[in-house]
């Protein structure tokens, strides 16, 4: 169980940001991972066309607090090691980072004097999906864009064709959605949306029988390097525990593709650190269904049962932090072991803030520039309207948040500048 005050700081920042965004003329958003449904109108306020808005259109600088130019020169000079065909695609393309993705003020005008309209299928409500709801509307507004709906099919892809079907007779131009989808359902689930003609752009999943390209039916792949975020993970915990670790390799047990590649990316790296031992059930891969959990919203029962199978273990892994993250530091409270077992996970929220920041159990969080995933899908969606786009296949940073560092600015930069952190969780 989490603890009280843990559900009353969610409770409260969901609330708190569903207020805030319904004031802002943007959609409310579900609190919960668990599978469900929903569909909310949004009302736009659009830039008017001929006015270039900047904010919304260029890349942000990189705080300092979290590397600055640094973080960035590192990461490029990590290489991108996720192709394309690894998250479903057909082909490989090449991959442009985020920040060579522009619109210029012509552009801008052109888009704007189309009177476009968009929609957007989104998988959850967590902090990590509102930040991409926010870099979605951030940049359809800034480009005259009409946001119609943002649809929620709740991490269940089953649900998706329902939810698509129920949008369709908008008639919207642009169709931006993914997920966590299994590359083999993407293609059959969106053709009732190309038989339409629509415009979609696609995060972290891609169907092998669908092209990616300006003359193709996807017109864009926007993710980020999940396999190198693996590998930055892995790095990561060699830092934070450079005399060892015996880490207890846990997850979801699932078919999607972007999670198989961050998790194959993070135990290839960890080949370099034999000081990390990896302690699992059967073989350590995301593949092997012995090693894990197959309700991501409630992992407690089987993290009980893995850490008396291994009372060597003093570092579990998590797929994610909310929920699978939090339930496996709720099975590790209830045994009172978090002076013993920390959590290193990723997808960090509000729950990883505070705690990162006050010594809790989960004690290293990857970040995910997914604010600018957002806007990278709404951009390439809307430049593809006007023959522009020639970005098939764009990538966004991330990056390691360790305990004790600044959260707050961590945050920020991950979210973007709408989605706040609670107070108490980053200070």
């Amino acid at each position: 169980m989490q603890s009280v005050r843990s559900r009353r700081l969610r409770a409260a920042f969901r609330t708190a940001a569903a207020v805030a965004m319904l004031a802002a003329g943007t959609v409310a958003w579900s609190g919960s991972s668990r599978a469900q449904t929903s569909i909310m109108e949004v009302t736009p306020n659009l830039t008017p066309c001929g006015t270039y808005n900047s904010a919304a259109l260029d890349p942000r600088p990189i705080p300092d607090a979290i590397g600055g130019q640094a973080m960035i020169d590192a990461l490029l000079a990590q290489g991108f090691h996720t192709p394309a065909p690894m998250l479903g695609a057909p082909s490989e393309m090449p991959a442009t980072f985020f920040d060579k993705v522009r619109a210029t003020p012509e552009d801008a005008k052109a888009i704007c004097e189309k009177h476009l309209t968009a929609v957007f299928l989104d998988w959850a409500g967590v902090p990590y999906n509102v930040a991409i709801d926010s870099g979605v509307k951030t940049v359809f507004d800034g480009l005259g864009v009409k946001l119609l709906r943002v649809a929620n099919y709740g991490i269940n892809a089953n649900g998706l064709p329902g939810v698509l079907a129920a949008i369709l007779p908008l008639k919207p131009d642009i169709l931006v959605t993914g997920g966590t989808v299994n590359a083999a359902q993407i293609g059959a689930i969106l053709k009732p949306a190309l038989d339409q003609g629509i415009t979609v752009t696609l995060w972290a999943v891609a169907s092998p029988k669908l092209g990616i390209g300006q003359d193709q039916p996807i017109k864009s792949l926007i993710t980020y390097d999940f396999y190198g975020l693996g590998l930055q993970l892995a790095d990561a915990v060699h830092k934070q525990y450079p005399n060892g670790a015996e880490l207890g390799y846990i997850h979801w047990i699932n078919d999607v593709p972007p999670i198989y590649a961050r998790e194959n990316g993070f135990l290839d790296g960890l080949k370099k650190y034999p000081n990390i031992h990896i302690v699992t059930n059967g073989e350590p891969k995301p593949s092997t269904p012995e090693s894990g959990f197959t309700q991501f919203n409630s992992p407690q029962a089987f993290t009980s049962a893995f850490l008396t199978a291994h009372p060597n273990v003093n570092l579990l892994f998590a797929p994610w932090e909310d929920p699978p993250g939090l339930g496996e530091a709720a099975a590790i409270k209830a045994m009172h072991l978090e002076d013993k077992v920390k959590i290193v996970t990723m997808d960090l929220g509000g729950d990883g803030a505070f705690q990162l920041k006050h010594n809790g159990v989960i004690a290293l969080d990857m970040a995910q520039d997914v604010y600018d995933g957002g806007r990278m899908m709404a951009m390439t969606a809307a430049l593809a309207r006007i023959g522009k786009d020639s970005y098939p296949y764009v990538y966004v940073p991330t990056f390691p948040v360790f305990a004790n560092s600044d959260t707050a600015a961590a945050w920020d930069y991950m979210h973007g500048p709408e989605v706040k952190c609670p107070a108490a969780d980053c200070q």
